[in-house]
């Protein structure tokens, strides 16, 4: 049997006082129902798609998007998607802001 490891990376930084997402992978395939999100509250939702702020799907914005949102600490961003076959919601990548001007990046595989 053959295997393969895929990687997916969201980005979250500070563009001009917004926060901004960025998502990449290396897979050939999308995952199903892919959303970026980020999320009202202050701990990660058990569901993954309830407390949404702001949401765009993975093929949306060619893989860079403004939230609208101001930058700032404690932004929890994920890049979700559905368990197949057409299962629930998981999360494939999450990251909290902290506040810097730098760039944070998380990677799942």
């Amino acid at each position: 049997m053959a295997t393969a490891k895929y990687w997916w990376t969201l980005t979250a930084r500070q563009q001009q006082g917004d926060l901004w997402l960025e998502w990449s992978t290396d897979a050939l395939f999308r995952p199903q129902q892919g959303q970026i999100v980020v999320y009202q509250g202050t701990t990660w939702p058990q569901n993954p798609q309830d407390d949404v702020k702001a949401m765009t799907w993975d093929n949306s914005n060619n893989g860079t998007w403004n939230t609208g949102l101001r930058w700032g600490s404690d932004w929890y961003c994920a890049y979700i998607a559905q368990s197949p076959p057409n299962g629930p919601y998981v999360y494939n990548v999450r990251l909290i802001t902290t506040g810097g001007s730098d760039p944070k990046s998380e990677v799942s595989e």
